[in-house]
C-alpha cells in the first residue's frame, strides 16, 4: 500500500510509514493503518514507526483541500477517526516510536500507545481547532494532563518530548538510540506470556481505552453536526 508498510515477524505486527510528505495521513495510509491495527490479535504486539524526519506531520491537507471542495470532508473525517479508533482498541499492546513532528492525528496515535517511545527531538501538537473541529482531547488525555491539552487545543502551543519524559508518559531517548530503545520494549511484551498479559491489560486498561474511545466517537459526532450545520452540503470552508 502507498505510504506504508505492514509486516509481521512472529507475534509482531509493525505498521511502517515510508518517510514521503512528512508522514502526512492520506486516504491510504489511514486504511491500512486500520486494517493493520484490527488485524492484530491479543498474543500479538502493534509497532507504529515512521522513516524520515517527522513521525506524522497530520492529515494530508492537499487530500483535506480537494475533500473539503467536493463536499466528502465528513466522510473523510469519519474515514480518518476510524483509524484512530483501531489503533486505540487494538487487542494487542500498542508500541509507537516517533521523532520530530507528531501532529493532530499523529498526536493521538502516540497517544493510543501502551508504550510510547520519543526521539529527544520529537514535538506533539494539536491544530484541530484551526480547522474548526472540536476534535482530539479525549485521546490527548491519555498521555497529557486534561488543562495542558486544552491549552493545546485552544492556543496551538506544542510539548516537546522532555515534557513527556519528565512526566513518565513516555520513554524519551536520543535520536539515534530511537530504533534500539523500541526493540528492546518489544522484546520485553513479547517475552511475558501472551495470556496473562492480555488479561492484564484488560485489567488496567480496557475500561479507560473504551471511555476515551467513546469520548473520541462523541467529539467525530460534534464535529459532524458543527460541519453539517454550516454548510448543507456537509462541507466545512477552513
Amino acid at each position: 500500500m502507498s505510504g506504508l508498510t505492514v509486516t509481521t515477524v512472529g507475534a509482531v505486527v509493525t505498521v511502517h510509514f515510508d518517510g514521503s510528505r512528512g508522514n502526512a495521513l492520506d486516504h491510504e495510509r489511514y486504511a491500512g493503518l486500520r486494517a493493520a491495527a484490527e488485524s492484530v490479535t491479543a498474543d500479538q504486539v502493534l509497532v507504529l514507526r515512521s522513516a524520515g524526519r517527522h513521525f506524522c506531520t497530520g492529515q494530508d491537507l492537499h487530500q483535506h483541500e480537494a475533500a473539503v471542495a467536493e463536499g466528502r470532508f465528513i466522510e473523510e473525517l469519519r474515514h480518518g477517526a476510524s483509524a484512530v479508533l483501531a489503533v486505540l482498541r487494538c487487542r494487542g499492546p500498542v508500541v509507537v516510536a516517533a521523532q520530530g513532528a507528531c501532529v493532530g492525528a499523529g498526536a493521538l496515535l502516540v497517544a493510543c500507545a501502551d508504550v510510547a517511545v520519543l526521539a529527544e527531538d520529537g514535538w506533539l501538537r494539536l491544530p484541530e481547532l484551526e480547522l474548526g473541529l472540536p476534535l482530539g482531547a479525549a485521546v490527548a488525555e491519555r498521555l497529557l494532563p486534561p488543562p495542558l491539552v486544552r491549552r493545546m487545543m485552544l492556543t496551538g502551543e506544542h510539548v516537546e518530548a522532555r515534557m513527556l519524559g519528565s512526566s513518565g508518559a513516555a520513554r524519551v531517548v536520543p535520536r539515534s538510540d530511537l530504533d534500539a530503545t523500541v526493540t528492546q520494549v518489544v522484546d520485553a511484551l513479547c517475552h511475558l506470556d501472551p495470556g496473562r498479559r492480555a488479561v492484564a491489560r484488560r485489567l488496567w486498561g480496557d475500561d479507560e481505552r473504551e471511555r476515551a474511545a467513546s469520548a473520541y466517537e462523541r467529539e467525530v459526532a460534534a464535529s459532524v453536526a458543527l460541519l453539517v450545520g454550516h454548510d448543507s452540503a456537509g462541507r466545512r470552508r477552513v
